[in-house]
């Protein structure tokens, strides 16, 4: 119980130091919570578990996003595991509500043999299908970025992973595949000094993503499980848009290139052998000057609670 106490105090801390800092985003495309990418919490002796996640933050301009996500994930030998989510969008602010569909992420990972059996070596190859084209829209106007459920892109994940009771180490990279998707808003649409502060999203091209992580396990009991380190995205170039009314040649949004660096803890209490509850919050400590995508959050809570079998 006590050790329980002291996580829920962490937890609760780390949200407080995020309401006051202008945070560029410990969100990112997806795949930061893919296969062996993922904050690794035990050597689970379940082979099959599905997990229902809640996260709702708030993102530029205000605008609530909760993304709810199903997740089920499957160890089929000691070599492969294979696991497939999908996820939603609501999204409510000053220029109006959306809600959708956002995508489906199916990925496999192989764990390569291991005689030692102390570090563990995996790699995992996935995909991200987009379940909608990135305009969503109100009163017939496409919303930015910040409200759609789905980046609309078909996305390549790629992944390798070292880990042991103790560490984790991961590297990763997302990769865009289908160019454009069909977002439509320019501010000029919504005639109003509300839709000026938004980033132009026409034609939408977002670059890939490089992400290294490194994190620290600790177990304080048989239910209690807890991690923390650091997660770093690189986003590879700047993206682009299109303004009709300026040209139909592609404009660089400058700054949206270059590193965000975030801080991550996350937790989980066995309830009982099948039912877990998990909570994670991550804190930005290098930021990117300018996130296009709409994934930025300056508040986070992400609960979860799966259920093995």
């Amino acid at each position: 119980m006590k050790s329980l106490l002291k996580i829920t105090a962490l937890f609760t801390l780390l949200i407080l130091i995020k309401e006051n800092v202008i945070a560029q985003g410990c969100s990112d495309a997806g795949f930061c919570t893919i296969g062996n990418l993922a904050q690794q919490q035990t050597n689970d002796t379940k082979k099959q578990k599905f997990t229902l996640q809640l996260p709702a933050g708030i993102g530029d301009e205000e605008v609530f996003v909760f993304s709810p996500a199903i997740q089920y994930d499957n160890q089929v030998s000691k070599k492969w595991a294979v696991q497939a989510k999908l996820t939603a969008n609501y999204a409510n602010g000053n220029l109006g509500s959306a809600a959708g569909l956002g995508d489906v992420f199916l990925s496999g990972t192989y764990i390569f043999p291991n005689k030692k059996n102390d570090w563990n070596l995996s790699a995992t190859i996935g995909s991200k299908l987009p379940l909608s084209q990135a305009n969503l829209d109100s009163k017939g106007r496409s919303l930015p970025m910040q409200y759609q459920s789905s980046l609309g892109t078909i996305d390549l994940i790629t992944g390798v992973a070292l880990s042991n009771k103790k560490w984790q180490f991961a590297a990763g990279w997302q990769q865009p595949l289908s160019g454009i998707n069909g977002n439509n808003f320019l501010p000029i649409y919504f005639n109003n000094n509300e839709a000026e502060k938004y980033i132009p999203s026409n034609d939408f091209n977002r670059k890939g993503d490089v992400l290294l992580r490194g994190l620290y396990k600790y177990s304080p009991g048989n239910r209690l499980r807890l991690n923390g380190g650091l997660l770093g995205i690189y986003h590879l170039g700047e993206d682009t848009y299109i303004d009709g009314n300026v040209s139909n040649k592609p404009i660089a949004i400058k700054g949206s290139d270059g590193l965000t660096l975030n801080a991550s803890v996350a937790g989980w209490y066995s309830l009982s052998k099948k039912i877990t509850l998990g909570l994670s919050a991550a804190l930005p400590l290098v930021i990117r000057d300018v996130r296009p995508d709409g994934l930025t959050r300056s508040f986070v809570v992400s609960p979860e609670i799966s259920w093995s079998f």
